[in-house]
């Protein structure tokens, strides 16, 4: 191979060569002014003059070394007023878009879209626009207060939420941090499910301030056992909550009088403190701090600011509190089952001595107290029974008036209604089994043909029989299926109460 001419030749072929050799390169400057650089150098003439300054902004000497953020929030206050009317959507999909990663069609399509929602319409849109949308609001961009960005937020999640299901999960805690960040009214958080979360904790950490109800219902909302779905918890639901509340009131002052630590801590652990990130996931410029460093939503939530890093006070839990609480409740469950003679026995998980001791003594009061209530006298004074008799004859005269007779009924009588009638031509199923389920349950309790009702749902008895007795476990807490050979058979013990769930 002679030269480098050669070996070129070799690898990129005589066309490309020839290219090569005839194109003519000139002189260009290194640095461009910001109107070369932008991509739509020549634009439409009906292209707003204000669209194509914001554009310019991207190659403002500031821009090369700031922010992102801060880019946005300088377009976007330069753009607050702005109105457009373009005729397209054009589609825009992007991961924390600002309005520097649109092109002019999409920037268009931003702001004549922005212009309708403020006008109170609310058309499909790509959910990125969306996005760029609720960072203006978060940034206060074309807002007057704080109050009107988050009203503006929460009219966009009920508007777009079943079409767009990704928004929920963000603007939920953009709006839970605009409340913190611009120290809006704390009326707000009240449906919130931290400060729903909190309201329960309040009431477990001072129990006795509060009323049974109150209190039974924290402690099963925090507990991992459900005690309302339990077939015991059903058919006595009073008694339940004396005892368990009865029990959690016992345990706190035991653990007062006889522990360094209260019962509450040892579910929950202690107040912990750790950074806190405001508006998470999306484009926020910390442009100012705000007026308040500190912001306490309750006694066991609050936020805090300091050195312009946001810290969290809350109890976290400890990793299987939930869990120890659930432990408790179904504890009760099993044992007032087998004090009360209940049909259907529930394992007891692994509690202490204390504990169980605890349960014990709490159900052998309610049994008293039971006692005494049915051994009360009721006593009447026979002695007045013939006042009585004679002021009820009185009354009784004055209502009597003569009564119209005609030859036909003026009343007709009510027609009877069939629970077909009444509930539809299928009847409602408020079970966890799913239909083909029920109507396999339908076949077995009432003698119809099971594994032809397997096969309308598509499966096998054996499958569905698992699927059933899973189902249905925490409310029996057993099988209520077993097998005969290869025959599915309901479990005698459970069959008057499955029918009692599943109406033929």
């Amino acid at each position: 191979m002679k030269n480098i001419d050669d070996l070129i030749e070799l690898i990129m072929g005589d066309g490309a060569m020839k290219e090569l050799s005839s194109k003519v390169y000139k002189d260009e400057p290194i640095l461009k002014r910001a109107s070369q650089l932008v991509q739509d150098v020549i634009p439409k003439q009906d292209t707003p003059t204000k669209l194509m300054e914001m554009r310019r902004m991207v190659y403002l000497p500031e821009a090369q070394w700031k922010s992102r953020e801060w880019l946005f929030y300088k377009q976007g206050n330069f753009m607050a007023g702005f109105e457009d009317d373009f005729d397209s959507f054009v589609p825009f999909e992007k991961y924390y878009p600002t309005y520097a990663d649109m092109t002019l069609s999409q920037q268009r399509t931003f702001f004549s879209w922005r212009t309708r929602v403020r006008c109170g319409e609310y058309p499909d849109i790509s959910l990125s626009y969306i996005f760029v949308y609720c960072y203006e609001m978060i940034n206060l961009i074309g807002v007057e207060t704080p109050l009107d960005a988050y009203n503006n937020m929460k009219t966009i999640l009920e508007k777009y939420e079943e079409r767009q299901p990704k928004l929920k999960t963000n603007i939920d805690r953009w709006l839970f941090d605009m409340v913190i960040y611009y120290d809006l009214d704390s009326s707000l958080l009240e449906e919130t499910d931290s400060v729903i979360f909190d309201s329960a904790l309040i009431v477990m950490k001072a129990p006795a301030e509060h009323t049974e109800e109150e209190l039974f219902r924290a402690i099963n909302m925090l507990s991992s056992y459900n005690a309302e779905r339990s077939s015991f918890y059903k058919t006595c639901p009073e008694d339940f909550m004396k005892v368990t509340t009865g029990t959690y009131l016992a345990l706190d002052a035991y653990y007062a009088a006889n522990r360094q630590n209260s019962l509450f801590n040892k579910f929950f652990g202690n107040m912990a403190v750790s950074t806190y990130t405001m508006f998470a996931m999306s484009v926020f410029c910390h442009y100012r701090f705000t007026r308040h460093n500190v912001y306490d939503i309750n006694s066991v939530r609050g936020f805090s600011l300091s050195n312009g890093i946001w810290y969290c006070s809350e109890y976290l839990g400890k990793p299987h509190s939930k869990k120890q609480l659930g432990d408790l409740l179904r504890a009760i469950d099993s044992i007032m089952r087998e004090q009360c003679g209940f049909k259907k026995a529930l394992k007891c998980p692994d509690i202490t001595k204390q504990m169980y001791k605890v349960i014990n003594e709490q159900i052998k009061i309610l049994q008293e107290r039971k006692k005494l209530e049915e051994a009360a006298k009721v006593e009447i004074d026979l002695s007045k029974l013939g006042s009585i008799r004679r002021a009820a004859a009185i009354t009784r005269d004055k209502l009597i008036v003569e009564e119209e007779t005609d030859d036909e009924p003026t009343t007709q009588p009510e027609p009877i209604v069939t629970a077909e009638e009444e509930h539809g031509d299928a009847v409602q199923n408020s079970t966890p089994l799913n239909d083909g389920e029920y109507a396999f349950m339908q076949a077995l309790l009432y003698g119809g043909d099971c594994r032809k009702a397997a096969q309308k749902a598509g499966s096998m008895p054996s499958l569905l029989a698992d699927s059933i007795n899973e189902k249905l476990y925490d409310d029996f807490a057993d099988t209520v299926l077993t097998f005969d050979g290869d025959t599915p058979v309901v479990i005698e013990d459970y069959e008057e109460e499955l029918k009692g769930m599943i109406l033929p």
